[in-house]
Formats: structure tokens, sequence, C-alpha cells
């Protein structure tokens, strides 16, 4: 069971990052609005298929021994730590074009608003992959009990989602 929900967490992980480099290039008018905005709907509806598939995983296999102990896949652990390293550094630059955006160093509008939105794309699948690869690792901070439950990140990630819709529609 285990390798197939790997599997699935894999092949999800890989359409987010196609889905999200198809969604800044659209933005860069590399493709149709057409292409973006169904690529950034495909994305958002993927996010919340992931939600319901981490919560519906926890009830699988509820009556198997409770001291076999399986180890999780280590590349999980690898493409967190990158994905969490990408997540910040596009936090830090929003941050910084933000401010930016405040004082009018940045003249030129569009490219200010193609940046906001590259950059809001790529935080939200680096934290949608973030949260992907803390369930296959089995994170103590997904689990119940723990500080963050999974509603808060279904609403966490709901909210970030209906923010980028609205962003983009400007």
């Amino acid at each position: 069971m285990k390798t197939i929900q790997n599997s699935a967490s894999g092949l999800f992980i890989v359409a987010v990052g196609i889905l999200s480099a198809i969604s800044i290039l659209g933005i860069w008018d590399f493709f149709s609005k057409d292409v973006i905005a169904k690529s950034f709907q495909t994305l958002g509806l993927l996010a919340v298929v992931a939600i319901v598939v981490i919560i519906a995983g926890r009830f699988v296999g509820v009556g198997s021994d409770p001291n076999l102990i399986i180890a999780p896949n280590p590349i999980f652990k690898t493409i967190r730590r990158a994905t969490l390293g990408i997540l910040i550094v596009s936090a830090v630059l929003l941050a910084f074009l933000g401010v930016c955006a405040i004082w009018d160093i940045i003249t030129d509008k569009e490219a200010l608003y193609k940046s906001l939105s590259s950059l809001g794309i790529l935080a939200f699948s680096a934290f949608i992959i973030v949260i992907t690869c803390l369930e296959r690792e089995d994170s103590p901070l997904l689990k119940r009990g723990g500080r963050t439950s999974a509603g808060m990140i279904f609403s966490i990630i709901l909210f970030a989602y209906l923010i980028f819709v609205l962003v983009g529609a400007f």
C-alpha cells in the first residue's frame, strides 16, 4: 500500500511542477491566457484532491499491526528540503517586490504584476509539495494531536488559492 501511495504522491509532485511551469510561462505570454487560467485551476483542484487523499489515507490500514514500522521513502525528505528552499526564496522575493511596489521603485507595473504572480504561483506550488512530502514522511506535524491539523492545512491552501485567483484576476 505504501508503494502505491508513494508513487501517487510522486506523480502528484511532478504534476504540480509541470502545471506551475505552464502557469508561470503563461503569465509571461508564452501561452494564451486560457492555458494559464486552466493550469492554475487544475493546480488548485489537485491541491484539494491531495488534501482529501492525505486525510483518507490515514484511515487505510487502520486494523494493521501497530508494531509494524515502515520507514518512509527518503526521496520525499530530499524533495521537501529542496522545495522548502524554493518556498523561502520565493517568499523573500515576494516581500522584496512588495516593498518595491509600495515605494514605487519599479515603474513598469506589467512586469511587476507578472513577477508577483510568478512568485506567488511558485510559492503556492512549493507549499503544496512540502505538505505532500511531510505527509509521505509521516511527519508528526500533520498527525492528529499535533499543533497543526489537516483541516487547518486545507484551510490555508484554500485561502492561498483564493488569494492567487483574486490577484490573477487583476
